[in-house]
């Protein structure tokens, strides 16, 4: 009986799991088929609005001085493919790119985003990857780290040091060190200020040495010092920060403008790999520092740093230095940036502000207390502020992907090998996605609340996606938030902030940056 009875048992299990397949595959059958019967019916490529290329010099000559009418600034440049061509348009035969289109339709982003794949392919930074690989190939030894490579080179880079990047637990670790360098920057910020309280001229200088000294603290746990009040321009730091800045500028004149660097060596090149050689040597003797340091570690109750655990766990240290390399050329212009928009719209929204200091000051009941990982839990306000300043002047005007696969968006057959431009930027200022889009208003991030109710609460999740999205999402996120919401806290229990001299002016190149002068006026608290 017993024997029939197990014998029975494996057979209805048997039959269980045989169901269970032929249903998965019969839906597997019709998603197919679903795709196919999409892909049939959809318009073809050719018909997908934009301009025309001419024979030969295609569409290049749109972007030149005098004879284009299309602007090379990024965020103008997504105004004229939405106002000219609408929700899908797209741009050929540029020499040296691949088919682009234009998106406007968040159901079109998704879509590109859900079949990204395991490896998603992102159009790479071809001059800082050519510089790794074959200028400085003695230097990389191979190692391209993951914001530039793609493929199973990419893949096994990220999942060396993923799990190490994005745990909570990681970040945890940096709060007090940055809490020290926040503080550090409060006291410079009443040693610089004028006699009517306001900031210097350079601010956005002094935005970037905070930043600076907060990612070689997280990268090689490390001080450099950039917030001494007799700190040289001649300095390491301030050098550092210098080409940090050329390499950015570089970078955007060499792959996103008319560029003859990979035939001849030009100006713009050579400058490019002198501000390379020097940030990359520089901060490589740093890195080594961590080797010899991690070598004669005796205190095992210490948690490994972030470095100390890539160095730990990867047989090839370039891992590490690739990692920490790309944590500081893309953590200082971002993070100091970031805080700086977000201190104008605070400025220039007293109630916001107010609301902002009642809620800090209710967990920061001293001006000198020490900011924590459970103060900064429950800053739910503050964090509301940085979202909405973060989707009304993100740094990144947006993201691409080069398609893997063929995919049909707003019914045109887009073919794989297509470079899909996904303008979240521009999107997140949108009525149909934001009601009152163009107002500062971080209560519509806020779940408890009624405005939250009333107008965010069936916002498309990928509208406002400023850390991008999936598998290539931003491996410093974690940090960026903690140095930000660290350093907002401080100034904003220590200091009123104004700002007077009306709206920024940003220019948008590789990044999108202010140019005005970030004259806040810092007014010290009781």
């Amino acid at each position: 009986m017993l024997r029939r009875v197990a014998s029975n048992s494996v057979y209805m299990g048997r039959q269980n799991v045989t169901s269970l397949m032929v249903k998965k595959n019969k839906a597997t059958v019709a998603a197919t088929e679903s795709l196919q019967d999409e892909w049939v019916s959809a318009k073809p490529f050719e018909e997908i609005p934009g301009p025309k290329p001419l024979p030969l010099i295609g569409n290049m000559w749109r972007f030149m001085p005098l004879i284009g009418s299309i602007p090379t600034d990024i965020v103008r440049l997504q105004d004229y493919f939405y106002k000219k061509y609408g929700d899908i348009s797209k741009l050929e035969h540029i020499p040296g790119k691949n088919n682009a289109v234009f998106l406007f339709n968040v159901e079109d982003l998704e879509k590109v985003y859900r079949n990204d794949g395991p490896w998603p392919i992102r159009p790479g930074i071809i001059s800082m990857l050519y510089y790794r690989k074959v200028t400085r190939k003695d230097l990389f030894e191979g190692v391209g780290g993951a914001l530039l490579t793609h493929g199973k080179e990419w893949h096994d880079f990220r999942s060396a040091v993923n799990q190490i990047m994005m745990q909570p637990r990681s970040t945890k670790l940096y709060v007090q060190p940055i809490d020290a360098v926040a503080a550090d920057f409060i006291e410079r910020i009443r040693i610089i200020r004028d006699e009517k309280l306001e900031m210097p001229d350079d601010f956005a200088n002094e935005l970037c040495k905070w930043a600076l000294e907060s990612i070689v603290y997280i990268a090689l746990d490390k001080r450099l010092g950039c917030l001494a009040n007799d700190l040289e321009s001649d300095s390491e730091p301030q050098k550092m920060i210098n080409a940090v800045n050329v390499m950015l500028e570089s970078i955007f004149l060499l792959d996103m403008t008319i560029s003859p660097w990979r035939l001849i060596s030009t100006p713009q090149w050579r400058k490019f790999v002198k501000a390379s050689d020097f940030f990359n040597e520089l901060c490589i003797k740093y890195i080594n520092e961590a080797i010899e340091r991690l070598k004669t570690l005796n205190d095992a109750d210490r948690e490994l740093t972030v470095l100390e655990k890539i160095l730990a766990k990867e047989e090839n240290p370039k891992t590490a230095m690739v990692m920490a390399l790309d944590m500081m050329t893309a953590g200082v212009d971002t993070t100091s940036f970031t805080t700086a928009t977000i201190l104008h719209f605070l400025g220039t929204h007293a109630e916001k502000q107010d609301k902002a200091f009642q809620e800090i000051e209710s967990f920061i009941k001293d001006k000198d207390q020490p900011v924590t990982s459970e103060i900064l839990n429950e800053l739910k306000y503050l964090k509301a502020c940085i979202k909405e300043a973060m989707r009304l002047q993100p740094v990144a005007v947006g993201t691409a992907r080069t398609l893997t696969k063929d995919i049909v968006l707003s019914g045109y057959k887009v073919p794989k090998g297509t470079d899909a431009v996904m303008t979240h930027s521009y999107l997140s200022k949108m009525d149909r996605h934001f009601p009152e889009a163009e107002k500062f208003i971080p209560e519509r991030w806020l779940k408890s609340s009624e405005h939250h109710r009333s107008q965010s609460q069936d916002t498309h999740p990928f509208v406002s996606l400023p850390f991008g999205y999936g598998p290539r999402s931003c491996l410093g996120k974690r940090f960026a938030l903690l140095e930000i919401e660290t350093v907002l806290a401080k100034i904003l229990r220590n200091f009123r902030v104004e700002y007077n001299y009306g709206e920024l002016e940003y220019q948008s190149r590789l990044l999108v940056t202010p140019v005005s002068k970030l004259k806040f006026k810092m007014i010290e608290r009781e």
